[in-house]
């Protein structure tokens, strides 16, 4: 089973390196520094000698890989080719255990011929760093034959995986013969396989809880519309559905996983039992620690501002405090939107103590020094970079020491300036969000100590449900 994708790329200028070391040999007026360094990057992932054992698994077609940049850019020059796109990256992913590194590379310099070997050069590398293993491909985005651009469209990548299913029917590898369609999104995907708490997630956990306490349909919907979801179990719709509050429409059940279809939740409440579950007494009394802490907390200062509600937010996501288990289904459901967003407000939470940055002012400030900072390190690493080309030797490697060291205090500045731009967008919304949360939490308090009163004062010889006294 082989799975394949392919995407553009771009010019960039997230990741610039000394890319050559004559770069008057490969000057090109009409690609800046940074089109060329977006190829550079990519062959320079795609061949990368901790992935490919040395490059031991590198194949060049129509062009030498120890060349390739220059002869992609060679036809580039030729056709006056002057788009954005500089080249294509592309993969195609083997099923684990399924082939040995020698046939993942034969199928996919094969695959890059028949898809590519006829008008673009192609590099190929496969990677063994993985347990699943893959090949990379980077095509030119231009003919070397006739100058015209390749396509990434739909018609072209449902064409890329047919001649790869071909491939891997010819070689005896299993193939996807019924795709389930519509894939899911990457960063979906990822949460998931992380063990992130994500909107499915955290519905599988409200209904498995639900389902845990019923012994009825209707108990099921009561528990679940106190989590914040509502069940619609239509009989004139073939499937049940759930939404949550704030969701803009419903999903089905089934599509949580096996264990959610309409059968298997009505299996799965019918094998709770009515029978009386007994129970200790008492529970076992717990130790606990008494510290003795000198001096009087009176005078202490509280911690208010932008880091006093990051903070009080994280509590309330269930970040802090640590290794505490969160039971997210009872999460506040405008909390639960944000718990995809959990590694960022982590990071926005960290940077603001870390700084004991407490107002916007303070936030701006900090920002306008890291642009500034960010400026001077810019300048200096131009004016290195022309050093590095009259130089070599001794000379030349101490300069690229320097050249690493300020593009790893670059990207440290990118990010802190990112952070604080979503501090500076975010802030107003979580203090929204938090007055509304307590507002809900006043009502429900309010709700809960209203029908308690009622059932306290109650009479006792009102009739039950049943009729009877």
């Amino acid at each position: 089973m082989a799975v394949c994708e392919i995407w553009d790329v771009r010019g960039r200028l997230d990741h610039p390196i000394d890319y050559a070391e004559n770069p008057e040999k490969t000057a090109n007026p009409k690609y800046t520094e940074a089109d060329l360094q977006a190829m550079v990057d990519v062959m320079e992932y795609a061949t990368n000698k901790d992935k490919t054992e040395q490059r031991y698994f590198v194949t060049g077609v129509n062009c030498d890989p120890t060349t390739a940049r220059d002869e992609m850019m060679i036809a580039k020059a030729q056709w006056n080719d002057e788009s954005e796109i500089v080249c294509y990256h592309g993969f195609q992913s083997f099923k684990h255990g399924e082939v040995t590194p020698e046939q993942a590379h034969e199928v996919g310099v094969k695959l890059a011929q028949k898809m590519w070997g006829d008008r673009f050069q192609v590099i190929v590398a496969t990677h063994l760093n993985t347990d699943c293993l893959h090949n990379h491909f980077v095509v030119n985005s231009v003919s070397f034959t006739d100058g015209k651009h390749y396509h990434d469209n739909k018609a072209n990548l449902r064409l890329l995986r047919q001649r790869s299913d071909e491939l891997c029917r010819e070689y005896a590898l299993s193939v996807i013969e019924h795709p389930s369609g519509k894939k899911k999104p990457y960063a979906l995907y990822q949460a998931e396989k992380n063990g992130m708490p994500t909107r499915d997630n955290v519905t599988r956990q409200a209904v498995d809880e639900a389902i845990s306490k019923s012994f009825t349909l209707k108990d099921f919907d009561r528990i679940m519309a106190e989590m914040g979801y509502r069940v619609s179990f239509d009989p004139n719709r073939k499937y049940w559905t759930v939404i949550g509050k704030g969701w803009k429409r419903p999903k089905r059940l089934y599509k949580l996983g096996e264990e959610y279809t309409n059968e298997r939740i009505m299996e799965r409440i019918a094998e709770n039992s009515y029978a009386v579950k007994f129970s200790r007494f008492t529970e076992p009394q717990r130790t606990v620690k008494v510290f003795r802490v000198k001096g009087s907390l009176t005078g202490a200062k509280k911690i208010g501002g932008l880091r006093g509600l990051y903070l009080h937010y994280c509590y309330k996501l269930g970040i802090l405090p640590k290794n505490k288990k969160q039971n997210y289904a009872r999460l506040h459901y405008l909390l639960k939107d944000d718990l995809m967003k959990m590694e960022a407000i982590t990071q926005e939470t960290r940077l603001l103590c870390r700084n004991r940055i407490d107002t916007v002012e303070q936030l701006l400030s900090y920002k306008g020094s890291l642009e500034t900072e960010k400026t001077d390190l810019l300048q200096k690493r131009k004016e290195l970079y022309s050093i590095s080309r009259k130089t070599g030797g001794e000379e030349k490697e101490a300069i690229r020491s320097q050249l690493s060291d300020l593009s790893k205090r670059l990207s440290v500045i990118r990010k802190e300036v990112k952070l604080c731009e979503s501090i500076e967008a975010r802030n107003a919304a979580l203090k929204e969000k938090l007055s509304t949360i307590r507002a809900d939490e006043e009502q429900q308090r309010k709700e809960l100590m209203t029908n308690e009163y009622k059932r306290r004062s109650g009479r006792t010889n009102r009739p039950n449900e049943l009729g009877r006294i």
